[in-house]
């Protein structure tokens, strides 16, 4: 017993202090000092709230009652949306003129940071909004494809002119993953079902006529479509989905009666974030999908920080040497693939591990250390919290939003940070990206 309470008594006191040391971390500028002199910082951000995709608007048989309207059309950025994205951009541009990297003057940063965005009315309106408080009176036409088009950057498995990924053997490596057996998510995590039906359906859980349980869905993983891989398809993807709908609810700042019909308490939207993360990690972060979804991506992100390192022009890279802030705006599925290549892991407050929230981000900064001169990568995953992004919470340095450092296999030293010498990050960059996936960055 005395053990028992030596060690409740230890977590009692690290515990906080360790939010403390992940707050002061955020909001921590980074400007020379133990850090070192910044060169480049990268953001490769998913877009802001938007409302359900088109394929998210056929959950009425799951529900008792009918779903929430949107006021704009399936998969759109929406109002709350924008304005949820000018607050991260007052954030990164408090954070990067503190840190050195931008003067603060916005016709002078202009010169110095570039958007890169997909297609979609939701990451192209989101570069634009986060261009809005970071580039302040600026307006900036991100850098993107024509629309109709498939960009390889963020949709590579879906050139099917460019690329011919193996999805028979995703499909594989998931199962590896799951004992063979795709029962056994669903019997793994219950209870997190469970809550998601008495969120659908009621505290009974009982099934009014003429719906479906979630769970009475036969699971199977099968060879991907367009820019997936491999799907888990089943219970646990109509959990994924369903619960994107519900915490978009909840983020976009509707009446708490009609986020999840008054039924989803930030308890329980923990709780499902966890079906989200698992979806997410077992169908994009898995390491052949993720070779597939990622290594294009990974490859320009290399040439974009040995431009940097180096000073000379790469084609590969995205933007030129003069520009010190890469601005990538794409999707949950571009985050969580790039993670599964590195081995990646973070986690925020009100979340299970590796949450891929809206305007949430991966950010690589490029770091030169103070004496020796050696240059290191330093790695984060940073969003707003959900009750953030609800009430629309000014953002600063000193009320910053959720940031989670991250460690990199095989990379990272101990310290502050976590950083990795760049030369061994480059290594593990190499090793992990299949060249058969890589296609050239259009300028």
């Amino acid at each position: 017993m005395n053990t028992l309470r030596r060690l409740v008594l230890r977590l009692a006191v690290s515990l906080p202090l360790l939010a403390l040391a992940v707050a002061a971390f955020a909001a921590e500028p980074a400007a020379g000092g133990a850090g070192g002199e910044l060169k480049l910082v990268i953001i490769l951000t998913r877009h802001g709230v938007r409302s359900p995709l088109a394929n998210q608007t056929n959950f009425g048989r799951f529900a008792a009652e009918a779903w929430p309207a949107w006021d704009v059309p399936p998969g759109f950025l929406t109002p709350h949306g924008k304005q949820q994205m000018r607050l991260m951009g007052d954030y990164y541009r408090a954070r990067y003129v503190a840190a050195g990297l931008l003067s603060g003057r916005a016709a002078t940063d202009r010169e110095r940071v570039v958007f890169r965005a997909d297609n979609d009315q939701r990451t192209i309106e989101t570069a634009r909004d986060l261009a809005a408080t970071l580039l302040p009176g600026i307006e900036i036409d991100p850098h993107a494809l024509p629309d109709g088009m498939i960009d390889p950057l963020f949709r590579p498995a879906a050139v099917t002119t460019l690329f011919h990924p193996d999805r028979a053997l995703a499909v594989d490596a998931v199962l590896g993953r799951i004992g063979g057996d795709p029962g056994n998510i669903t019997q793994a995590n219950r209870a997190a079902f469970d809550t998601l039906e008495r969120v659908l359906v009621g505290e009974s859980g009982t099934l009014p006529p003429g719906k479906v349980a979630v769970v009475d869905q036969p699971a199977a993983v099968v060879p991907g479509t367009l820019d997936h891989t491999v799907s888990v398809s089943g219970p646990l993807q109509t959990a994924l989905s369903i619960t994107d709908v519900l915490m978009l609810e909840y983020a976009e700042g509707m009446p708490l009666e009609k986020v999840g019909w008054g039924r989803l308490t930030p308890a329980r939207l923990t709780q499902l974030i966890e079906l989200h993360s698992l979806g997410f990690e077992l169908m994009h972060g898995t390491f052949e999908p993720a070779r597939v979804q990622a290594s294009n991506l990974a490859s320009h992100l290399l040439a974009t920080l040995e431009q940097a390192a180096t000073g000379r022009p790469d084609p590969a890279a995205i933007g030129a040497p003069a520009q010190t802030m890469v601005v990538v705006v794409g999707h949950d599925t571009n985050i969580v693939s790039l993670g599964g290549l590195l081995g990646l892991g973070w986690w925020l407050p009100g979340t299970n591990r590796n949450p891929v929230l809206p305007g949430g981000a991966l950010v690589f900064e490029l770091r030169q250390h103070a004496g020796d001169g050696r240059l290191a990568v330093r790695a984060f995953y940073v969003s707003q919290t959900l009750d953030q992004m609800r009430t629309l919470t000014p953002l600063s340095l000193d009320h910053p939003p959720a940031l989670a450092p991250i460690f990199i296999p095989g990379c990272s030293e101990a310290g502050t940070g976590f950083d990795a010498p760049l030369p061994a990050f480059e290594a593990l960059l190499r090793r992990v990206i299949d060249p058969r996936f890589v296609a050239p960055e259009p300028h």
